[in-house]
């Protein structure tokens, strides 16, 4: 079942991201001037942590078609399988964990503080289409904008790592017109990425870290993860649309991949003791653990 929930996981990504809307859309100052308040919808599907998996590339090995995808295929089959065998004996110590209704009892507080007024919020786990997305916007009072935040979480591939993305989006009252291509674009659009410190030397050497003293250290994660996804959120309004670099450079910094050590280059929005969140050039906004963070810079 849990592996039947992840196919499905995997396949709302993949469509998510098919669709034809830029990464980020900063929200103009005309929309935002004629937006007297907002209507957040929190859309958190899952009903359990899962563990990334490398995507396999035999489809570009092997010069691609259906054999390739054939092979990629069964090699993330494989790969899936080994993961929620691993995680196994990780639920039960976290099964009492509810992130739908965590996330539902921090929202209320943080967003009281949002730049436009939020005058109702609404968590579910029910999946959005373009259908649902339509009923919401045709019954938004004059005035009002929805507001959408979908966050998904996992750990990475190696179970070092806690990540968390999350997209969200702005709309306006749709005027009923599906000719319109207006009528799909958003009036502000960010992704933004949440990760942890690093747990342990991986696999199931990690799980046993994340899973000690009742899941103290993925409980702990798991609501820091919340705090910063909503903070981001608060910020993001006043952040610039793409990175700019200043004379010529950016800051890198490290991301764990789970297969690797990445770099990510952009420029701080907030540098506090513990975390930096940055504007990355592919225009997600991170939320990195300071130990992450290196001092070099790389030429734009």
């Amino acid at each position: 079942m849990r592996l039947l929930r992840l196919c499905m996981l995997l396949f709302m990504t993949v469509l998510v991201g098919a669709c034809a809307v830029p990464m980020r859309m900063g929200l103009k100052p005309e929309d935002r001037s004629k937006i007297k308040a907002l209507a957040a919808h929190v859309i958190v599907v899952q009903d359990e942590v899962i563990a990334a998996v490398q995507p396999p590339n035999a489809g570009a090995a092997t010069g691609g078609g259906l054999i390739g995808a054939m092979i990629d295929a069964s090699i993330a089959n494989s790969r899936v399988k080994e993961s929620q065998q691993a995680l196994g004996s990780f639920y039960a110590v976290i099964e009492d964990l509810d992130y739908r209704k965590e996330f539902n009892e921090a929202i209320r507080s943080e967003l009281a503080r949002y730049p436009i007024k939020v005058a109702s919020v609404t968590t579910t786990p029910r999946a959005l289409n373009m259908e649902i997305l339509g009923k919401l916007r045709n019954q938004l009072p004059p005035g009002q904008a929805l507001l959408l935040i979908y966050p998904r979480y996992s750990l990475t591939a190696d179970f070092r790592n806690f990540d968390v993305e999350s997209q969200v989006s702005m709309w306006g009252k749709t005027d009923g017109s599906n000719s319109s291509a207006g009528s799909y674009m958003p009036l502000q659009r960010s992704v933004l990425y949440f990760q942890s410190q690093s747990v342990g030397p991986g696999g199931k050497d990690s799980l046993k870290l994340w899973a000690a003293q009742n899941a103290a250290l993925f409980r702990s994660a798991m609501r820091e993860s919340i705090a910063e996804i909503l903070r981001m959120t608060l910020i993001d309004l006043d952040v610039a649309a793409e990175p700019t670099a200043k004379a010529g450079a950016f800051a890198q910094f490290s991301f764990n991949s789970g297969a690797s050590t990445a770099k990510i280059e952009g420029q701080v929005v907030k540098n506090d003791d513990a975390r930096v969140i940055v504007l990355a050039r592919n225009q997600r906004l991170y939320s990195l653990p300071k130990v992450s963070a290196s001092t070099t810079t790389s030429a734009n």
